[in-house]
């Protein structure tokens, strides 16, 4: 039943390895050192296309619209984007330490960016790739499918999708994509193993669900371009709120 989910994760890790070993290849030479760039914001103008795709699917605007509102207000006050960050930075700082120790460096030596650039962020790579890997109908309904049906063929397709996802990211920010395999293998097990009490829940309003997530990753796609500095993390609650107003009277 979780096999797709285990994929999933394995393709995650997969790509990001491959993303980190190329990433020293590109470093090196001086006419693909700015490859992962370019290819950053090509997977950037994909993922803005597919979150403006995937907002027109919307059959209620106002539960679209009271989702985002109520959901965004809710992670603002619980502050899911600073947590999510803590979580990267501690595990920046422990893997940081660890390689310094290891390599008899300097621990208290600052990181300096390389030729000016911005340094490549543990904390950054994992949220950017979690919330596009998580984020989205083909998780959902890959999980539910999965878990009612036994069909894991929409789970797979994702998995390939997301291979690509992390082997840009990876290289473009580190290997804090790899960390994104976590929340992705909890998301979808936990979804695809509930899937029978969840499938009435969730049937009636995956569609407003699913244009709620893709405005959050066109919110998203537009960070990564660098034209915004949106909190998109703050916005994750908005996912789950379409499952109440749908099930009011008045929204249906």
């Amino acid at each position: 039943m979780l096999f797709g989910s285990f994929l999933n994760a394995g393709t995650i890790l997969l790509g990001s390895l491959i993303g980190l070993l190329l990433s020293k290849f590109f470093a090196k030479s001086r006419r693909l050192k700015k490859l992962p760039d370019a290819l950053m914001k090509a997977i950037s103008l994909c993922v803005i296309f597919i979150g403006i795709k995937g907002a027109f699917d919307s059959s209620n605007f106002m539960v679209v619209l009271i989702s985002l509102v109520v959901g965004t207000t809710i992670g603002s006050l619980v502050k899911i984007d600073t947590l999510l960050k803590k979580f990267g930075d501690f595990i920046e700082k422990k893997l940081i330490r660890k390689t310094k120790q290891d390599e008899g460096e300097d621990l208290n030596k600052p990181i300096i960016s390389v030729e000016g650039e911005e340094p490549k962020s543990i904390s950054r790579a994992f949220v950017t790739t979690s919330l596009t890997c998580c984020v989205g109908a083909m998780a959902i309904t890959g999980s539910l499918n999965a878990g009612i049906t036994g069909d894991q063929s929409l789970l797979i397709t994702k998995s390939v999708l997301d291979l690509i996802t992390a082997f840009v990211y990876s290289s473009a920010f580190g290997i804090g994509a790899a960390f994104a395999s976590i929340p992705v293998l909890l998301y979808q097990g936990a979804i695809t193993l509930f899937a029978g009490s969840l499938s009435g829940v969730l049937n009636s309003s995956i569609t407003e669900i699913s244009a709620v997530g893709s405005i959050i990753i066109l919110g998203l796609g537009l960070n990564m371009l660098g034209a915004t500095k949106i909190k998109v993390a703050n916005m994750l609650p908005s996912v789950l709120l379409p499952v109440l107003l749908c099930a009011i009277p008045f929204f249906q």
